[in-house]
């Protein structure tokens, strides 16, 4: 019998993990615990995911030893879970900074003096200090970062008698680690900015109509509770409108600024603002469970996942820091040993090089931008399950479109009545509105829109409909007035026998994308057709597409070849696959696959989950309110607006062109100074101002996706 504890999930805040660095040394701590089983890093939110047996205490005892502090973090909301800055960096670089300009003044006041060196060795002790003890963890833990490698070059120069520049040596490193702290602090803000608008009250009213309200932790909310949702109140749980209207702010979730109308039977949804009205509400969901808990755990899911091109780059790192090690080492020793040359020159050069080494701003190459992609993507109303399928994106050559609730809006409408003789058109839709009164079907719905349109609805619903019947896959039948009603396709009137007399076949040349025949069997009374409407971004979405190098568009439906047709050149696209059943629709994207290798298949996230599954990118269009559909997809577009896709594609490229650049610019630079050390034009200062300008460089390139606006025709 196993008695071994349960495998426990926790995640551990720890406030000083602000770099690479750091999280190797958590790594290295916590992988030797027994009980840890796995680890998952969120380097921007500070944050560790540890799977685990037991308690969480031997693991934040195991930070402790190795000088940093953590505490597990709650995990009902993640709002008050956010990190401020890192102080410790600033006043590091202060106290250092201090002495140096005390050293600098005795020296001018007091020349050859020899107190006079006294504040340089006390800058050196005050900044390097912090610098010895996490370079001396990382020796321990075999990780040779920037600590251990400034370590070595702050110490040599000491010992070689440059106190003075080991003081300023020392002042620009943690000049270098504090505004490097305040840059990823800046791009971790961006990120924590969608996190603030997380839900904190609710007011909840407590026995019906005239009861008392009670101002209650928006988490406590619980499904059927009464909401009470003032002007300006942000909506603290997913519900419905059950009276009043307003308009709402849904930006936080889609993207869009424009106000949203919302009356009776309308979503709401967690985090949104509510507008100029009051609104009673249902509530349908807790707050774990609503759409933002679901967007939130995506966006954190999402940063802890890594891009190919930021794997590459690690991977890189890891071979670099050795090799150029291993390159100072020579440097140092080669030319004293072979040609006689001054020890003590070529030890100060090798120094140069150690510090050229760090691999801070080729690690942080690709994590800034990623993180600033994601981030951008996300307040544009695109979540993605990982900076991987940005990458992805962007290399598509073949989209592929679902139709219903995808390339249209998937909200059928009646566009024509067509009365068999005998009959009226507002005969042939009461009947059909009284039949579908208690269906949910999306035609059934278009018909009672419908009827309420022509005021006849009041007719239908005096009127009794019995004996409720549905009959797969071909309708309804219900007895309205002693009399059996059916409404439903042609194959439901052919079983009973009765001839439609070409009404089944639709009317106009393109055809309905539907068409409903109403009768009893005694004969057809009438049709009805309804088509979807298509979305009105479709035909620029489609341009946008073909401008960015897309080479293949194409269509995927099950509907029949008229309306798939239809709505295909409406939207510019000319490759049409109609009638498909799903396992058709698999094969097709199979096929694209094969032919064009990366292809996004863009669908309503739960009628095509195995289709957007095959698809190299699985896009799922409006999926705000719907967890299902953000499980399904790879991308899932909240707003339900096609042009995100086109901004998706961009942001993708975007993303690796930008990775590409830090990572030119980070090895450029580098090179460039260690020609210069060999040389011996590069002094130690000069070596960390380079460093720490192109950490800074790589960082603020990265930030750049959070500043631009992504547009389908342009970059971000």
């Amino acid at each position: 019998m196993d008695t071994r504890p349960d495998v426990v999930l926790t995640r551990i805040f720890v406030p000083a993990m602000d770099c690479p660095d750091e999280e190797r040394e958590v790594r290295a701590a916590l992988s030797r615990l027994p009980e840890v089983e796995s680890l998952e890093f969120h380097l921007f939110s500070r944050q560790v995911l540890a799977r685990h047996r037991g308690d969480t205490e031997p693991l934040l005892s195991a930070l402790r030893r190795i000088g940093m502090e953590a505490r597990p973090v709650d995990e009902a909301l993640r709002a008050a879970n956010v990190p401020g800055p890192n102080r410790a960096h600033r006043n590091v670089f202060l106290l250092s900074g201090a002495a140096l300009l005390l050293g600098a003044a005795l020296r001018a006041l007091l020349p050859g003096e020899p107190l006079g060196r006294l504040p340089f060795l006390a800058a050196v002790l005050l900044g390097g200090a912090p610098v010895a003890i996490r370079g001396a963890r990382e020796a321990r833990n075999r990780s040779l970062g920037m600590n251990a490698l400034m370590t070595i070059s702050i110490g040599g120069s000491a010992l070689l008698g440059e106190w003075e520049e080991a003081a300023v040596v020392v002042t620009l490193f943690a000049l270098a680690n504090h505004l490097e702290a305040r840059s990823l602090d800046r791009a971790r803000q961006a990120t924590l900015e969608l996190f603030a608008a997380s839900p904190g009250r609710a007011v909840v009213r407590v026995g019906g109509v005239a009861g008392e309200e009670r101002t209650v932790p928006a988490e406590d909310v619980q499904p059927g509770d009464t909401l009470i949702v003032r002007p300006g109140e942000r909506i603290p749980v997913d519900s419905v409108v059950r009276r009043g209207a307003s308009d709402l702010n849904e930006a936080v979730l889609t993207g869009e600024s424009a106000p949203v109308e919302k009356a009776e039977g309308d979503p709401l949804y967690a985090g949104t603002v509510n507008g100029r009205g009051l609104l009673i509400a249902e509530a349908t969901r807790t707050l774990p469970d609503s759409t933002w808990a679901c967007i939130l755990r995506r966006v954190e899911e999402a940063q802890g996942e890594k891009a190919p091109v930021q794997t590459f780059m690690e991977r890189f790192a890891a071979a670099y820091t050795p090799a150029v090690l291993s390159v100072a080492l020579l440097v140092a020793a080669v030319p004293p040993l072979l040609f006689g040359e001054a020890p003590l020159v070529w030890a100060y050069r090798g120094l140069v090089v150690l510090v050229i080494a760090c691999p801070c701003a080729i690690v942080l190459a690709a994590p800034v931008v990623t993180l600033s992609a994601l981030t951008r993507a996300t307040r544009d109303g695109i979540v993605a399950k990982g900076a991987r399928h940005l990458e992805t994106l962007g290399t598509v050559r073949a989209v592929a479109f679902d139709k219903t609730g995808t390339l249209t809006r998937g909200r059928l409408r009646v566009v024509r009545v067509r009365p068999a003789t005998r009959f009226s058109e507002d005969d042939v839709i009461r009947l059909a509105a009284v039949v579908e009164g208690g269906s949910a079907h999306p035609a059934a719905e278009a018909i009672r829109r419908e009827a309420a349109r022509r005021g006849v609805a009041t007719a239908a619903r005096g009127s009794l409909a019995r004996t409720f019947v549905s009959v797969d896959g071909m309708g309804v039948s219900a007895e309205v007035d002693g009399v059996r009603v059916h409404v439903g396709n042609s194959r439901l009137f052919e079983s009973l026998g009765c001839e439609s007399g070409g009404l089944g076949e639709g009317g106009g040349p393109a055809g309905p994308d539907t068409v409903v025949l109403v009768g009893s069997e005694r004969g057809v009374a009438g049709a009805i057709d309804l088509s979807d409407e298509l979305r009105p971004e479709a035909a620029e979405t489609v341009r946008a597409l073909r401008s960015l190098g897309v080479r293949h568009v194409a269509l995927l439906t099950g509907d029949r070849e008229a309306a798939a047709r239809s709505a295909a050149a409406a939207a510019g696209i000319d490759a049409v696959s109609h009638g498909l059943l799903p396992e058709e629709k698999l094969s097709e994207v199979r096929r694209l696959v094969a032919a064009h290798g990366a292809v996004a298949m863009v669908g309503d996230g739960v009628n095509d989950a195995p289709a957007l599954a095959l698809a190299t990118v699985g896009v799922a269009m409006a999926a705000a309110g719907s967890p299902a559909a953000m499980e399904t997809a790879d991308v899932a577009l909240l707003a339900g607006d096609l042009r995100k896709i086109p901004s998706a594609i961009v942001i993708g490229r975007r993303m690796v062109s930008l990775v590409r650049q830090n990572v030119a610019f980070s090895l450029a630079i580098k090179a460039a100074f260690l020609g210069l050390a060999v040389a011996g034009y590069a002094t130690l200062w000069m070596a960390v101002l380079a460093d720490m300008g192109t950490t800074l460089l790589v960082i603020f390139n990265g930030l750049r996706l959070l500043r631009t606006p992504a547009g389908a025709h342009g970059t971000p």
